[in-house]
């Protein structure tokens, strides 16, 4: 501790040093010219050598002045995005969760208001993405996948539940079918979709026409408005069977891929994960 300088001239002379000027650094921090000046005097005893020139009332800094404010501009900008983090951390818990695209929009986002209220403590952070991906990179604390993808062995994997795939449609469009005949809805994110389903054994019907969407959640949207049979993924579509939107006239199977929770090891105990972790599950379990 011995090498180190009075701590608090260094604030003053952080905005010294900015302006090289000690009147508009006393104008930035509230202060007087005379307070600043003195701070900056201390430590220009405590290293034996002047940080400043002081030439026809203006200020220079020397070079090893120049070094020193340097590295104090760089430790105390670090030092204050420390504090922020901290305060924000404390006051709001924030918790990071990416989650599949289909899976948010239609099962997750509909209930993390009844979360909010459980823990209007915890701040979720949402954000969609499919597949693998770099927890520590993205400043992620929770991924949910499908388990179709190898990950790091230093991720923790929590089982969710098991997927149950079958195609669903809208009664409305049910009740019409023996009029129109089938017409079969595609996603291009899962292609394979109707082919899986026939390899575990479920019944394909004839399709009179098809009709191909970018993404699995406007599959199942079109199923809702009655364009035709898409095939759904549950949970995806568990809210929309309770609500009488869409009904699975050939029943589902279970295929081997469930759904997971990746997060790193060793999260502190007091983490959000560990009152997220369980309602999630519960939720699943209770849809």
């Amino acid at each position: 501790m011995n090498n180190l300088p009075p701590l608090g001239p260094l604030i003053s002379f952080r905005a010294a040093a900015k302006h090289e000027s000690f009147t508009k650094a006393a104008h930035e921090l509230s202060l007087t010219h005379g307070a600043v000046s003195r701070a900056v005097k201390q430590l220009e005893e405590f290293f034996g050598q002047p940080l400043f020139h002081r030439r026809n009332r203006r200020l220079f800094l020397t070079r090893k002045g120049r070094f020193f404010a340097d590295r104090v501009e760089k430790i105390l900008s670090e030092l204050e995005t420390t504090c922020e983090q901290l305060l924000s951390v404390e006051s709001r818990r924030r918790l990071s969760v990416s989650c599949e695209p289909s899976l948010t929009m239609r099962w997750l986002m509909p209930r993390l208001d009844k979360f909010h209220n459980m823990h209007p403590e915890i701040e979720v952070h949402l954000s969609t993405e499919g597949g693998p991906i770099d927890l520590s990179a993205k400043g992620v604390h929770l991924a949910i996948r499908r388990s179709d993808f190898t990950w790091p062995d230093s991720y923790h994997c929590i089982p969710l539940v098991k997927e149950k795939i079958g195609p669903v449609c809208s009664p409305g469009y049910w009740g019409k079918l023996q009029e129109k005949g089938h017409r079969l809805l595609h996603t291009r994110t899962r292609p394979s979709a109707w082919t899986d389903w026939k390899e575990l054994g479920g019944y394909v019907p004839e399709a009179v026409s098809e009709q191909y969407f970018d993404h699995f959640y406007f599959s199942l949207q079109g199923a809702v408005a009655g364009l035709g049979m898409a095939i759904g993924s549950e949970p995806m579509f568990t809210d929309d069977v309770r609500q009488g939107l869409l009904v699975a006239p050939y029943g589902l199977i279970e295929t081997s891929v469930e759904y997971v929770a990746l997060t790193l090891q060793n999260t502190t105990d007091d983490h959000p994960l560990h009152c997220f972790i369980p309602w999630l599950k519960e939720e699943l379990y209770t849809s």
